[in-house]
Order: structure tokens, then sequence, then C-alpha cells
């Protein structure tokens, strides 16, 4: 009776009370798990390699079982699996290349490894195993003499960089190569027909270069085939507002006026664009609605309020306004000018026409670097050496906004040329903690490798690139980590600890932003800590009022609120 049973319940049946064995995938990988456990790798292989026959197209089976296989030491059995699953089973398991890395490198095969590893980076730079690939390309790179694989890597970086830039044309028109940009975006409507952005851009060159008409065909296609298109009709604004007739300007004009779009830069464009053609007025309301919208404006944007604001004579606003943008040390010096041409304005009784853009020469490289770089290519500001020669001297003399002022544009440079005048710039024994901590993030960000050397406390500190915390962005400025600081004491204290690690994901996050930003300065630190705190624990839907944490750390609810909006953003990356 006894031997009946065990044969009913191997054959999978039931028999009186006894429970049918379920052999499958799960079955063997559960068994594979306790085997691996017990650190019994020949029966693991095993129930591994039964996982497969139950489900052959499971690339994680096939993971499993490759693990294994490299544990005995089987590094080229091991690849066969791993180099399958990418190419029979799921090419975007992206694991494998970070598998595969390891092998190499165990088997010798460095350069492979190396392949392998800046592979799974590409494909997954914030991945499960990010920190350790990054640490394993900088063992490869220093230990055992490679490059050659991370060379190639780089050069393919710029490759694809050099043709997004170039993709629209941007880059020659900025550049004041009209006739360049125009040859190369016929031929990029040629292949691209449906491309606006080049065809915007197209029209623009026609412009430059004196073909008035085509300028003002090319646009009126492009408004035929999508009638809402900003771009192209602050485009056609402007061109009418020289060209004429009045009646079609007229008609422009009063469309743009209906206007007003939620993203930041179509609303800046709009607002410039009014500007331009001399309705201040209609300018200004736009640079206002701009201003409450996002609630801390940048420097462009109160500049533009400024601007407007005296173009429409209301010298007073104007004066609130420069002076606000005073108030931050990178900006100051175009602010007294203005001030300056106001107060000039004010005394003659005579109207000026006060630009929308920065115009003092030396101070507008420095104020329109970011916004600059964000929109052409970045290849015109690495071969300018004047502007290369400035930066430099403002890294070695400059004061230690400055400073900052200078790491922050050199980390958008992110070429050789920026990577060494960093790291020899924190060699230097006297420079601040904050500082010295802008240049790692710096580094950090332009995914500098392999060694750096550092002084720390005055004595000379060799690192290697991955062991740079990933937090430093904390140390740039001291109120940041104070900041977060606060928040996580207060979490703690309220019993509420398995927030922690997603307030400080949460803060860096924004803290990067801040830093491209150039926003060194952010008010109030109990406004952030109480506004970090707030969010995080809304997202848990934990019951928290704005009003008990104003009240708390002494702010007002309305600062709360906006620190908080400003915040909330940067949950998108959050699971």
């Amino acid at each position: 009776m006894d031997s009946q049973r065990q044969m009913g319940a191997r054959n999978g049946r039931r028999n009186g009370n006894v429970i049918a064995m379920r052999l499958d995938a799960a079955f063997f990988f559960e068994r594979g798990v306790r085997y691996l456990e017990r650190n019994d790798m020949k029966r693991a292989l095993k129930a591994f390699r039964k996982t497969i026959e139950y489900e052959p197209d499971n690339p994680v089976n096939h993971c499993n079982l490759a693990g294994v296989l490299a544990e005995l030491g089987d590094f080229e059995a091991s690849n066969e699996i791993l180099l399958h699953v990418l190419q029979d089973l799921d090419p975007d398991m992206a694991e494998c290349r970070f598998y595969l890395a390891n092998n190499y490198a165990n088997m010798g095969q460095y350069e492979a490894a190396e392949e392998c590893v800046l592979s799974y980076l590409d494909a997954c730079p914030d991945g499960e195993f990010a920190e350790e690939a990054e640490e394993m390309l900088d063992i490869l790179l220093d230990e055992f003499g490679g490059g050659k694989a991370y060379a190639r890597w780089q050069e393919r970086r710029r490759q694809e960089e050099r043709a997004s830039a170039l993709k629209d044309g941007r880059h020659l028109l900025e550049n004041g190569q009209f006739e360049a940009a125009m040859e190369w975006l016929e031929r990029t409507i040629d292949r691209e027909p449906e491309n606006m952005a080049a065809r915007n851009n197209l029209s623009l060159a026609y412009y430059y270069t004196g073909q008035y008409e085509r300028a003002v065909a090319c646009a009126e296609q492009v408004l035929a085939k999508e009638p809402g298109n900003l771009h192209a009709l602050c485009n056609l604004t402007v061109f009418l507002a020289h060209l004429g007739p009045r009646e079609a300007f007229l008609e422009c004009v009063r469309k743009v006026k209906n206007l007003f779009p939620l993203h930041y830069d179509h609303a800046m464009k709009l607002g410039t664009t009014l500007g331009l053609v001399g309705e201040h007025r209609a300018a200004l309301e736009v640079f206002r609605k701009l201003a409450r919208m996002v609630g801390t404006p940048e420097p462009t944007l109160v500049h533009c309020l400024a601007a407007a604001a005296a173009n429409t004579r209301q010298y007073r606003m104007a004066r609130y306004w420069w002076r606000q943008l005073q108030r931050d040390d990178e900006v100051k010096d175009v602010a007294a000018y203005f001030l300056a041409c106001l107060d000039e304005a004010e005394r003659s009784n005579k109207p000026l026409r006060f630009s929308y853009q920065y115009e003092i020469p030396a101070q507008t490289q420095w104020v329109n670097m970011h916004r600059r770089l964000s929109s052409i290519d970045v290849e015109e500001w690495r071969n300018h050496p004047l502007l290369r020669a400035m930066l430099y001297w403002a890294l070695r003399n400059g004061e230690e906004d400055a400073q900052y002022a200078a790491i922050r544009l050199l980390c958008h440079l992110a070429d050789d040329d920026a990577e060494k005048a960093l790291r020899s710039f924190l060699k230097r024994s006297d420079i601040s903690f904050g500082v010295q901590a802008a240049a790692l993030y710096a580094l950090q960000r332009m995914g500098a490798r392999g060694r750096i050397e550092w002084m720390q406390d005055g004595v000379p500190t060799s690192l290697r690139m991955s062991e740079v915390p990933r937090d430093i962005i904390l140390s740039v400025r001291s109120e940041w980590r104070e900041i977060y600081n606060a928040a996580e004491q207060w979490l703690r204290l309220a019993h509420k600890s398995r927030y922690v690690r997603e307030a400080k994901q949460v803060w860096c996050d924004f803290l990067k932003h801040a830093f491209q930003r150039a926003q060194w300065h952010l008010g109030k630190p109990d406004i952030w800590t109480a506004a970090l705190l707030y969010v995080v624990l809304k997202r848990h839907k934990e019951p928290i009022r704005q009003k008990y944490l104003a009240e708390a750390f002494h702010v007002s609810v309305s600062s709360l609120s906006k620190a908080a909006a400003r915040l909330t953003q940067f949950f998108v990356k959050m699971p």
C-alpha cells in the first residue's frame, strides 16, 4: 500500500490523502536555490538545467544556469548561454552584458570585459548593477591597463552628440554659418519632409541670407501643415514686422496675442517675439504669467520682465525686477548695467529701447552660457579660445562663486580638456570643501573614469571615481546637506525611517537640477526641509498637513507650498 502511494506521487496522480507532486520550472528553480544556499553546485546545476527543459524560452532560467556555470569556473559555457539569451531570446536583457563582463574578466579577456561593461552602462546607466559595473570599469582601466574599448566608446558618444546637434542645423545658425545652414537644411528636408523643426530653421536661414520671400513662404508652409506651430508663427510675425504687408503682420500679432503655451521655452519664445516686434505690453503680460507659473523665475525671465516693464515705461516695476536679478552674484553686473540705463532713461525723460537679450559682451557669455549650451552644438564652445581662457582664468583666480560658475560650465562642455582642467584644479589645497565637491560632482556627471587625485584636509588623496559618493551633490553647499539631515532626523524620530532613502533621492535629484541652473542659494533651509517631508509623506498618503509642518518649522504655508511644488516633479524617476 505504501509503495503504491509513493508511485502515485511520482507519477503526478492523487491517491487517497496524498497530494500529487507538481513538477515544473518553478519546482526545480526552488530546488536549485536551496542547493545554492547549501553550496551544492552540482545539484544546483542539474536543477537549473531542468528549469530550461520545462521553460526553454524563459531567459531568466538560462541566466540562472549561466550563473552556476560561472561559479563552477566554466566561463566559456556560461558565456555561450548568455550570448544565446541576447541573440535569440531577449536582446534587451542588459544584465547579461554585465555577467559576460565578469566572465571575460575572469578569463583574462580584459578588452572584451571592458566592451561588455560599457555596453551594460549604455543600456542601464542607473540599473541594478550600475555601481558594480562602474567599479569594474575603473579596475579594468587602472589595474589591467585597459582603455582601448573605453576610448572607442567615448568616440562613439561624441559622434552621437554631434549627429544629434547636426540634425536640424540649429548649430550652424547659432554659429553664423547661414549659407551652410541653408544647404544642410534643404538636404535634411529632402530626406525628412515632415521635419518641422528643420523647416523652421530653414526659414530663419533664408531670412538671415536676405531671401525674404523664401523665408516667409517656408514659415507659411509649416503653418499650412501645422497651424498651431508656435515657432513658425513667431518667426513669421518677426519677418512680417520688417517686411510687411502690415495687414498680414497685424493678423499674426493678433494670433500670437491669443496664445499662452504651458511649455516654458515656448512661452519664452512667445514673449520675446512680442517684445521684438514692439508689442511690449503683451510681452510683459506673457512674462508675468510665466513668472507666476514657475514660482521662482530664472534670471533670463527676470531680465525679460524688467525689459518689458522698462519698454512700457513702468520704471518702478523694471527697477524691482533688475534689483531682484542683482541679488544673484552670477548676473549682478548685468543687472547693474541695465539699472544704470534705467537711471539714464528717467533722467533724460526719453524712452530708451531695452533689449530682451543680455548684451554686455563679457558678462553675456557668463550669464547666457547654460542657456546657449542647451540649444546649440557644444563643439562651438569647446573650440572657442576666448571662452576657454575666461573659464580657466575664473577657475584658477576667481572668487568662490566664479569657481562654482566655471565648474558648472565645464561640466556642460564635458570634453577631455574640461576634465583635465577639473582634475588639475582638485589638486589645489586652497579651495573650499564645497567647491571640491562641485568639481567631483562635475567629473562624476561627465562620466570621468579611473583614479583621481585631490586634497583632503591638506593631504594628497587618491581614489577611484567609482568611490566618489553617489550623493556628493549634497556637499556642494553646507545648507544642502543640512536640509537633508534635518529631514532624515525628523523621519527617524517620527518612526518613518522607511521614507529616508526616498527623501534622499528626491532631494539629490532636485539639487542636481539646481546645480545645472546655478541656483546656489535656495532660500531659508527650514522651508525646504518642511517641503521635502511634505512631498515624501504625501506621496505615501500619510496623514500630514502643510499647516502642521509649516508651524513645526516656523515657515509660512505659502512658502512651503511653493517649494513642495518644485520638488514634486522629481518623483518621476521613483518607482
